[in-house]
């Protein structure tokens, strides 16, 4: 029978989200579906950036939320429709819960201010597979570059690394992949879930909490 297994890769800023899914697609081929970060594609359509076109405000971040939203549901949708007659994994680059991290409050004022069900919200998601940013694991190290939409200083870097582990903790299955390790041992570790996923493995060595 076939079935659509997705996958939430999450992690605050500069946690090698785009490194780890390129090295899917490598060694999964076409049994993965990648969804793209809706809020990247809002970035390179036009929505202005904080930082190069426009001061963050309140304002900027109540008209942003819910154009993620709104955009996050119809590409799980539609890529969801591409993967149907496959037995594949939908990895989405971010999920419907991350605009908790960015929400005063989280995750309970996130989902009533969009009407959301946290555990409904959960049951849409397999597996969450949380990357460290390296704000926290190689502070050192972090960095804006790489990333024209990323704006956030270090400090806010690292609120949002906290934030987001809490916006996904009440996942009955959430993974965090610490950066201690590097790159190579983030994406081994990702790889072993995701067969673990298809069945293939018997799982990695990746924390859950």
């Amino acid at each position: 029978m076939k079935r659509i297994r997705t996958i939430v890769l999450t992690g605050g800023p500069c946690g090698g989200k785009s490194t780890v899914l390129r090295a899917l697609r490598e060694e999964f081929g076409d049994r993965l579906v990648p969804v793209p970060e809706a809020a990247t594609v809002l970035f390179e359509g036009g929505f202005p950036v904080p930082g190069r076109d426009i001061e963050w405000s309140e304002e900027w971040q109540e008209a942003f939320q819910p154009a993620v939203l709104a955009l996050q549901a119809a590409l799980e949708q539609s890529h969801a429709l591409l993967a149907a007659d496959r037995d594949v994994v939908l990895v989405c680059d971010r999920g419907r819960l991350d605009g908790a991290a960015y929400t005063e409050g989280g995750v309970g004022t996130f989902c009533r201010i969009h009407g959301l069900d946290e555990a409904e919200t959960h049951g849409r998601y397999d597996l969450v597979i949380h990357l460290e940013s390296l704000a926290t694991s190689h502070p050192e190290r972090y960095g804006t570059q790489g990333n024209a939409a990323r704006y956030e200083s270090l400090e806010q870097a690292q609120a949002l690394e906290h934030a987001t582990r809490e916006a996904w903790g009440n996942h009955p299955r959430r993974k965090v992949i610490g950066g201690k390790r590097g790159m190579e041992g983030k994406i081994a570790d990702v790889v072993a879930l995701v067969r673990e996923l298809l069945g293939e493995d018997e799982g990695s060595g990746a924390d859950e909490s």
